[in-house]
């Protein structure tokens, strides 16, 4: 369970890596991006912090992420046994919830590889076709769809995890109700969007990796605290029955 919780710490930081490689750049003008003329919002910030960054550079933001994907799967089982002494009605839920989330989470995250490289080859070709201007825009349509499912997911598990925490029967302390994936994705974007400088730039778009660090180092320590805490607590005659 400590291995487990060890690789949601683990992937968190490649996905951090890989978001600063992502969207960590300086955001580009329209005065040197005209293609940027044509989209607003989410959608522009992110390809104002795309276009001016290399292929290489896109490429491994995306890589680290898909390809570490897998550890968030095995931190999902580190929070069910977590949430375990709890009836499955409780417990079982949000682990799924949580492990459909991480499942998305790959699609979104590599999408933006080629949601960054299709908007560079159209302002280095230089065309003006309103289907190729449209082009990244139909690449964030489909990924925010998956990013939205995955946000409900997470809401949703937070939520029931919330619930069960409270009701006192699993391994977590009272007090990681309010530690849940929901708060620490507002968390995340706090710490995004609140840090300064040159020093925030990098972290313009890790809100969610910010969130899955903290919300998986919390969850390690209190787990491996609680484990340690009962191990003190067995007497040997206790631990020689358990063996039985």
């Amino acid at each position: 369970m400590r291995f487990a919780g060890i690789c949601g710490i683990l992937a968190s930081l490649a996905w951090l890596i890989g978001d600063i490689l992502l969207l960590g750049k300086p955001m580009a003008s329209p005065d040197r991006y005209p293609i940027l003329h044509a989209y607003s919002g989410v959608t522009g910030d992110s390809l104002a912090a795309m276009l001016p960054a290399s292929t290489t550079r896109l490429a491994w933001g995306a890589l680290l992420g898909v390809l570490t994907g897998p550890l968030y799967l095995a931190a999902c089982w580190h929070l069910y046994r977590g949430l375990r002494p709890a009836r499955p009605l409780l417990s079982l839920p949000p682990f799924l919830l949580l492990a459909t989330g991480f499942v998305l989470a790959p699609f979104v995250h590599g999408s933006f590889y080629y949601w960054g490289q299709a908007a560079k080859a159209i302002h280095d070709s230089g065309a003006t076709s309103a289907t190729l201007l449209a082009l990244p825009g139909d690449f964030a349509t489909v990924l925010f769809i998956a990013y939205a499912l995955l946000l409900v997911c997470w809401l949703t598990a937070s939520l029931w995890m919330a619930v069960a925490i409270l009701r006192g029967t699993t391994s977590f302390p009272r007090w990681m109700c309010a530690a849940n994936p929901a708060v620490c994705v507002l968390v995340g974007q706090l710490l995004a969007q609140g840090i300064p400088g040159p020093v925030g730039i990098p972290l313009q778009g890790a809100q969610l990796s910010l969130a899955n660090l903290l919300f998986f180092t919390l969850t390690t320590a209190t787990l491996w605290n609680a484990h340690r805490r009962r191990a003190a607590s067995t007497t040997p005659g206790d631990h020689a029955r358990s063996c039985r």
